[in-house]
């Protein structure tokens, strides 16, 4: 063999010796090894990956029957939260439907920050998963209470025992709101920068997210509730109730049937719209719809769905136990059940942001 054979010989044994050594290509040809073992998964990182699952029926119980919609929904199996896409408030992709948020302990792993509580989001048509924050909350601890700011850059949480967190997601900074044992209610004003948040007893403060700072406040607020810059609608125990913020005057009040005892006329279940213009109060027996605009109530008995999300002008709504997501088109009478997690534990109840998108709508058209 000539010299200059060998020496090539040589330089391709070496070529391929690197290729062998290179993280990126062994990492690729593991993902294509995975893919064709299990073509039904899609991978997203090394541990993790969804598969596409039909939706279920939806049994309510004796409340109304709808319709039940088949489709395909992605179940997640997220075993690396680490590896988990990110929500990016740039991706303009992410926000073309509301969305929810909400807690999820994604793992059973030992390692702590894979089994504690974190914030995610996905869109309401169960697809574009996010993790929303690395910050992490331990399951003894919980997560009772969620808000996000209308512009969709600050998360707020409470936990059970009332301590409060504000997490902004374009600097990653997390500030902490209030000691331990305080009430929940949070509520966000119309321009995000003020969070409103009952710190003791018929107590409430507000925090300036452009100055940092803390002050004492007179606004009472609920967390179900949307605040403009001059009014404030929140729903109560019994009623939904409107005031003018610049004269303190009250507004309005569309009340749960007053001939009824008082356990019968209280909210088990509450809700508001993004824009305020409906609300939702049912318990076991009754259910109210309250539409802020026209000072109307619709009392439903028996045959109702509870709202525990309202979405725009009340078309769709869900129920916030999201072990299985149950989505209901209030006006087509139509019902979604899909299973999003296969495992992982979840914390308090889930809510709806950026809930103007796609005209309110839950769905693209077509689905």
């Amino acid at each position: 063999m000539s010299a200059l054979k060998k020496i090539l010989l040589l330089a391709l044994l070496s070529i391929t010796l690197m290729g062998c050594n290179d993280p990126e290509s062994a990492a690729a040809e593991a993902a294509q090894l995975r893919a064709e073992q299990h073509p039904e998964r899609t991978y997203v990182g090394e541990h993790n990956y969804y598969t596409m699952e039909s939706s279920e029926h939806a049994a309510f119980g004796r409340k109304k029957e709808l319709k039940v919609m088949y489709q395909d929904f992605p179940r997640y199996f997220v075993e690396k939260a680490k590896e988990w896409p990110k929500e990016d408030l740039n991706d303009a992709s992410s926000y073309d439907l509301p969305r929810f948020q909400f807690a999820w302990a994604n793992s059973s792993s030992k390692n702590e920050y894979e089994n504690g509580l974190k914030i995610w989001s996905m869109k309401t048509d169960g697809t574009d998963l996010r993790l929303v924050t690395d910050v992490t909350v331990e399951l003894v601890n919980g997560i009772k209470n969620l808000t996000r700011s209308p512009n969709n850059r600050y998360v707020a949480w409470a936990d059970l025992g009332g301590y409060k967190t504000v997490y902004d997601i374009k600097t990653g900074k997390v500030v902490e709101l209030s000691i331990a044992m305080s009430p929940l209610p949070m509520l966000w004003s119309e321009d995000s920068r003020y969070l409103y948040f009952e710190r003791a007893r018929n107590l409430y403060s507000r925090w300036d997210s452009m100055t940092g700072e803390v002050s004492k406040v007179d606004l009472k607020i609920r967390t179900e509730a949307v605040l403009t810059e001059d009014k404030i609608i929140k729903v109560t125990d019994a009623a939904v109730v409107g005031y003018n913020l610049k004269t303190n005057e009250r507004l309005f009040v569309l009340s749960s049937d007053r001939s009824l005892s008082d356990k019968e006329r209280i909210f088990n279940v509450k809700s508001i719209s993004p824009t305020g213009r409906f609300a939702w109060g049912s318990n076991q027996d009754y259910g109210w719809l309250f539409d802020t605009k026209k000072q109307t109530v619709k009392q439903m008995v028996d045959d109702f769905v509870p709202a525990q999300i309202l979405g725009k002008d009340a078309h769709f709504s869900a129920l916030d136990s999201f072990a299985k997501v149950r989505i209901v088109d209030r006006v087509g009478e139509r019902v979604w059940s899909w299973r999003a997690f296969y495992y992982g534990a979840l914390s308090g109840d889930a809510i709806l942001y950026n809930g103007l998108a796609n005209n309110g709508l839950w769905f693209k058209e077509g689905k």
